[in-house]
């Protein structure tokens, strides 16, 4: 099942990405998604590596493995497959969980997990919140608030926290609360069901 919305956000285009633009993936295909051999193959897709074979001899994993992955990812609703390679189905990929309360289900998107494509830093992920009393001490300071802010000027947002691990939340949020709340306000939401026909 896929849900689809008209947005509104100001989305940047990657070679990398199929739409440029966003995806709310459940909570659970999230978690599959960055489990760590699986985020360094989306992160080399961000990069624009979209040859299976290339994917294979870079990651150093047997081809089963590989492909196994990327038909996982596939449909879990990381990525989409064209013309023999493989991209990221998004620029900007929000998080839902559902939670059933009496005869109501309700649909709650996180603001603590996501990933966005950026054309340095290639796919960001933001799984969980992070101590911003951690960023002082990084060594890859410099290189998160210099990802930070060319993501946010590329978004068209100002992002107003000092660390990165705030800044990137703050991130999350904004798109979230400016954008996606706005839209889902003021539009529809159509779901897709695939019967197997």
């Amino acid at each position: 099942m896929s849900i689809k919305v008209r947005v509104g956000i100001r989305v940047p285009k990657f070679p990398s990405v199929i739409s440029g633009g966003i995806r709310i993936l459940s909570e659970y295909n999230f978690d599959f998604g960055v489990q760590i051999d699986r985020a360094k193959l989306l992160k080399l897709i961000a990069f624009g590596v979209a040859s299976p074979t290339e994917l294979i001899r870079r990651l150093n994993m047997p081809r089963a493995k590989v492909f196994r992955y990327l038909n996982a990812l596939i449909k879990r609703g990381w990525l989409v497959r064209k013309d023999g390679g493989y991209y990221l189905a998004a620029t900007i990929f929000l998080v839902y969980r559902v939670r059933e309360f009496g005869d109501y289900a309700v649909l709650e998107v996180l603001n603590d997990k996501g990933a966005i494509v950026d054309q340095k830093a290639g796919l960001v992920i933001i799984n969980g919140k992070e101590s911003p009393k951690a960023c002082p001490r990084c060594p890859l300071l410099q290189e998160c608030t210099n990802n930070i802010r060319s993501i946010s000027k590329s978004l068209g947002i100002t992002i107003t926290s000092i660390t990165p691990a705030d800044a990137y939340l703050e991130l999350i949020s904004t798109i979230i609360n400016e954008g996606l709340v706005k839209i889902l306000l003021n539009d529809y939401i159509d779901l897709h069901v695939n019967n197997g026909l």
